[in-house]
């Protein structure tokens, strides 16, 4: 079942998906198992109305965007598929093809993890090894067991990048470790970071040796932590033995604020001293409860899914499927697929309402702050894969309305799906790719 253009996009109405972060599938009773996160939908403390103004990335009369290289980012995020799926029959196995074909349909800026847990490109050549995940349903990440000189292959892989004229990237990491529920076994870790600062540590040691191989004229930014608090090792505990409450609360307290403000602040501003000619930043979801939060970020990486909206994951059954060996088991596809694309059908205007209504409050922020705006991971829903049970196009037609919605609200970095990777068959439309790609660059 395919829904149509014109009932998806909700002409004539408001439009909308929402997604904020906080727990990650909307189901607040019923919360994911899997270990992956669920989001929720926050609220914010501070007086006044939030999120108002569209199109608020020019700042009035000055635009930041158009003093910064590149003007505009068409982002692909590739995590650690770049150099974990480069082995024989891997989808990035042939890395100039790869880097071609990104360019090839519009793509300027890459997002990778170079791993500081694992890699030191003083020694690139240690062989690092991991065991077969055992999840066929895995959409990105690693696949099947990996053995090798990893650090060897992100150097290959980031100095064939510097070759492509007009190509970038940012970095981003989403310390897996051992031990950690978000993920399978993997190798044991340099060190295990107990704060961000310790994080920010092992980041200093990691781009000192990044500036002599590769410079940082390619690196638009660096995300030191993805999506925090969820992936940075053991962060929720921390925040809340620290302040007595949890990631679950509605709207942050005073002491969670202030205690996310040194958190994250005290490591970007120790990566700051070192090197002053790099932005730093760590990407969030779409919850509104950061507007509370006096962070200051170099840019702001924010990502907008819809399963934050309670009415999606209740109609979905997300949160309930997900936890039912999420990446391992595809029993629950078809109704999953067909539940969802009746949603669309019955909801797409109210939940691109939301969505459209959190993106500008964050393009706001990003204003008053100065903290261009990007979306790297974004949009529908955070889980899919090519599967016969799957329909994919309810999720296609809502990537093409988001390009409209980025451009709207003066997003610097947008992109069009978490599926931007080879391994993807929507990847081989380059037409598809290119107009949406386009459009944002004109935009």
């Amino acid at each position: 079942m395919t829904v149509s253009r014109r009932k998806f996009l909700g002409y004539g109405s408001a439009g909308a998906m929402g997604m904020a972060a906080g727990m990650r599938s909307g189901e607040a009773e019923g919360a994911v198992q899997s270990g992956y996160p669920a989001q929720q939908t926050g609220e914010v403390r501070r007086s006044g109305r939030v999120g108002e103004a569209a199109g608020c990335g020019a700042g009035g009369g000055f635009d930041m965007r158009e003093h910064l290289t590149p003007r505009r980012l068409t982002m692909a995020m590739w995590d650690v598929a770049y150099v974990l799926r480069h082995g024989p029959g891997g989808s990035f196995a042939d890395h100039d093809r790869v880097l071609d074909e990104a360019v090839e349909r519009g793509y300027n800026t890459l997002r990778i993890d170079p791993m500081p847990q694992w890699v030191d490109l003083a020694r690139p050549e240690r062989v690092l090894e991991w065991p077969d995940p055992k999840q066929p349903y895995m959409p990105w990440n690693w696949n099947t067991a990996v053995k090798g000189p990893v650090g060897e292959w992100v150097v290959e892989f980031v100095e064939k990048l510097q070759r492509r004229a007009g190509l970038y990237y940012t970095l981003s990491g989403w310390w897996f470790l051992p031990g950690s529920p978000t993920s399978p076994p993997v190798p044991e870790a340099l060190r295990r970071p107990r704060t961000m600062l310790e994080g920010a540590e092992m980041w200093a040691v990691q781009l000192r040796e990044w500036k002599r191989r590769f410079g940082f004229e390619r690196l638009v930014y660096v995300d030191i932590a993805n999506e925090t608090p969820y992936f940075f090792p053991d962060f929720e505990q921390r925040l809340k033995a620290a302040t007595g409450a949890g990631w679950e609360v509605a709207a942050f307290t005073p002491a969670q604020a202030a205690y996310l403000k040194e958190e994250i602040g005290g490591a970007l501003n120790m990566l700051r001293r070192e090197f002053p000619e790099v932005r730093f930043t760590t990407s969030i979801h779409g919850d509104l409860r950061w507007l509370d939060v006096p962070v200051e970020l170099d840019c702001l990486d924010v990502h907008f899914y819809a399963d934050a909206d309670e009415r999606w994951g209740k109609r979905t059954r997300f949160g309930e499927f997900s936890g039912d060996g999420l990446f391992e088991k595809d029993a629950w596809f078809g109704e999953f697929s067909e539940r969802a694309g009746k949603t669309a059908q019955a909801m797409a205007p109210m939940l691109r309402a939301r969505q459209r209504h959190k993106m500008a409050a964050f393009a706001e922020w990003g204003v008053a702050r100065g903290m261009p705006l990007t979306t790297s991971e974004a949009w529908a829903t955070w889980f899919y894969i090519d599967h016969p049970k799957l329909d994919w196009g309810w999720l296609l037609e809502w990537a093409k309305w988001s390009v409209e919605d980025a451009v709207d609200m003066g997003f610097w970095g947008w992109t069009p799906h978490n599926y931007c990777q080879p391994q993807f068959a929507n990847w081989k439309d380059v037409k598809w790719h290119r107009a949406l790609t386009e459009r944002f660059l004109k935009g």
